[in-house]
Protein backbone atom coordinates (compact mmCIF):
# COMPACT_ATOMS: atom_id res chain seq x y z
CA UNK A 1 0.00 0.00 0.00
CA UNK A 2 1.29 3.48 -0.94
CA UNK A 3 1.33 6.17 1.71
CA UNK A 4 -0.10 9.61 0.87
CA UNK A 5 3.15 11.24 1.99
CA UNK A 6 5.11 9.14 -0.51
CA UNK A 7 2.78 10.21 -3.34
CA UNK A 8 3.08 13.83 -2.25
CA UNK A 9 6.88 13.62 -2.13
CA UNK A 10 6.94 11.93 -5.53
CA UNK A 11 4.75 14.64 -7.09
CA UNK A 12 7.01 17.31 -5.58
CA UNK A 13 10.01 15.58 -7.10
CA UNK A 14 8.37 15.61 -10.54
CA UNK A 15 7.27 19.22 -10.37
CA UNK A 16 9.75 21.90 -9.40
CA UNK A 17 8.72 25.47 -8.81
CA UNK A 18 10.97 28.24 -9.92
CA UNK A 19 10.51 31.69 -8.42
CA UNK A 20 12.19 34.76 -9.80
CA UNK A 21 12.01 38.37 -8.77
CA UNK A 22 10.95 40.71 -11.56
CA UNK A 23 10.68 44.49 -11.56
CA UNK A 24 7.74 45.87 -13.51
CA UNK A 25 7.06 49.53 -14.29
CA UNK A 26 3.50 50.85 -14.42
CA UNK A 27 3.58 53.74 -16.85
CA UNK A 28 -0.07 54.11 -17.84
CA UNK A 29 -3.51 53.18 -16.60
CA UNK A 30 -6.24 52.89 -19.21
CA UNK A 31 -8.80 55.55 -18.35
CA UNK A 32 -11.62 53.74 -20.15
CA UNK A 33 -11.03 50.62 -18.04
CA UNK A 34 -10.99 52.69 -14.86
CA UNK A 35 -14.24 54.34 -15.94
CA UNK A 36 -15.95 50.99 -16.56
CA UNK A 37 -14.74 49.40 -13.31
CA UNK A 38 -15.63 52.53 -11.36
CA UNK A 39 -19.12 52.64 -12.87
CA UNK A 40 -19.82 49.00 -12.00
CA UNK A 41 -18.38 49.40 -8.49
CA UNK A 42 -20.27 52.60 -7.68
CA UNK A 43 -23.57 51.38 -9.13
CA UNK A 44 -23.29 48.13 -7.14
CA UNK A 45 -22.52 50.15 -4.01
CA UNK A 46 -25.48 52.42 -4.81
CA UNK A 47 -27.87 49.46 -5.06
CA UNK A 48 -26.54 47.88 -1.85
CA UNK A 49 -26.89 51.12 0.10
CA UNK A 50 -30.36 51.74 -1.30
CA UNK A 51 -31.58 48.27 -0.29
CA UNK A 52 -29.92 48.65 3.12
CA UNK A 53 -31.59 52.00 3.72
CA UNK A 54 -35.01 50.55 2.84
CA UNK A 55 -34.47 47.64 5.21
CA UNK A 56 -33.30 49.92 8.02
CA UNK A 57 -36.27 52.23 7.45
CA UNK A 58 -38.67 49.28 7.68
CA UNK A 59 -37.03 48.07 10.89
CA UNK A 60 -37.11 51.57 12.41
CA UNK A 61 -40.74 52.00 11.41
CA UNK A 62 -41.74 48.59 12.78
CA UNK A 63 -39.98 49.11 16.13
CA UNK A 64 -41.46 52.57 16.62
CA UNK A 65 -38.17 54.42 16.38
CA UNK A 66 -39.52 56.74 13.67
CA UNK A 67 -42.51 57.64 15.84
CA UNK A 68 -40.21 58.29 18.81
CA UNK A 69 -38.04 60.65 16.75
CA UNK A 70 -41.14 62.46 15.44
CA UNK A 71 -42.50 62.95 18.97
CA UNK A 72 -39.05 64.04 20.18
CA UNK A 73 -38.94 66.70 17.45
CA UNK A 74 -42.47 67.84 18.34
CA UNK A 75 -41.29 68.41 21.92
CA UNK A 76 -39.09 71.24 20.60
CA UNK A 77 -42.13 73.26 19.58
CA UNK A 78 -43.23 72.02 16.16
CA UNK A 79 -46.96 71.45 15.88
CA UNK A 80 -46.51 68.46 13.63
CA UNK A 81 -43.33 66.76 12.53
CA UNK A 82 -43.49 63.70 10.30
CA UNK A 83 -41.11 61.81 8.07
CA UNK A 84 -42.39 61.00 4.61
CA UNK A 85 -40.73 57.69 3.75
CA UNK A 86 -41.47 57.91 0.02
CA UNK A 87 -40.01 61.40 -0.32
CA UNK A 88 -36.94 60.40 1.71
CA UNK A 89 -36.40 57.34 -0.48
CA UNK A 90 -36.68 59.34 -3.71
CA UNK A 91 -34.31 62.06 -2.49
CA UNK A 92 -31.75 59.56 -1.19
CA UNK A 93 -32.02 57.65 -4.47
CA UNK A 94 -31.34 60.73 -6.59
CA UNK A 95 -28.52 61.89 -4.30
CA UNK A 96 -26.96 58.42 -4.32
CA UNK A 97 -27.08 58.23 -8.10
CA UNK A 98 -25.34 61.60 -8.42
CA UNK A 99 -22.71 60.48 -5.88
CA UNK A 100 -22.13 57.28 -7.90
CA UNK A 101 -21.60 59.32 -11.07
CA UNK A 102 -19.34 61.75 -9.18
CA UNK A 103 -17.26 58.90 -7.70
CA UNK A 104 -16.83 57.29 -11.11
CA UNK A 105 -15.75 60.62 -12.58
CA UNK A 106 -13.25 61.15 -9.77
CA UNK A 107 -11.72 57.73 -10.42
CA UNK A 108 -11.34 58.60 -14.11
CA UNK A 109 -9.79 61.97 -13.29
CA UNK A 110 -7.44 60.19 -10.87
CA UNK A 111 -6.33 57.85 -13.68
CA UNK A 112 -5.67 60.81 -15.99
CA UNK A 113 -3.66 62.58 -13.28
CA UNK A 114 -1.68 59.38 -12.62
CA UNK A 115 -0.90 59.07 -16.33
CA UNK A 116 0.32 62.67 -16.48
CA UNK A 117 2.52 62.31 -13.42
CA UNK A 118 3.83 58.90 -14.53
CA UNK A 119 4.81 60.43 -17.87
CA UNK A 120 6.87 63.03 -16.02
CA UNK A 121 8.60 60.73 -13.52
CA UNK A 122 8.78 57.52 -15.55
CA UNK A 123 6.13 55.45 -13.84
CA UNK A 124 5.88 53.39 -10.67
CA UNK A 125 8.28 50.49 -10.14
CA UNK A 126 6.74 47.37 -8.63
CA UNK A 127 8.68 44.25 -7.65
CA UNK A 128 6.76 41.01 -8.12
CA UNK A 129 7.62 37.34 -7.71
CA UNK A 130 6.84 35.25 -10.75
CA UNK A 131 6.25 31.60 -10.00
CA UNK A 132 6.97 29.21 -12.81
CA UNK A 133 6.15 25.50 -12.68
CA UNK A 134 8.63 23.33 -14.53
CA UNK A 135 7.94 19.63 -14.99
CA UNK A 136 10.89 17.30 -14.91
CA UNK A 137 11.19 14.54 -17.46
CA UNK A 138 9.96 11.12 -16.30
CA UNK A 139 13.46 9.64 -16.37
CA UNK A 140 14.87 12.02 -13.74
Amino acid sequence: MVDNNEVSNLSRALVRRRVRRVVRVIREIDVWSVLRVGAVFHLALYVVLLVTSVLLWNVASATGTVDNIESFMESFGWDTFTFDGGALFRNVGVLGFFLAVLGTGLWAIGAVVFNLIAELVGGVRVTVLEEEVVERPDGL
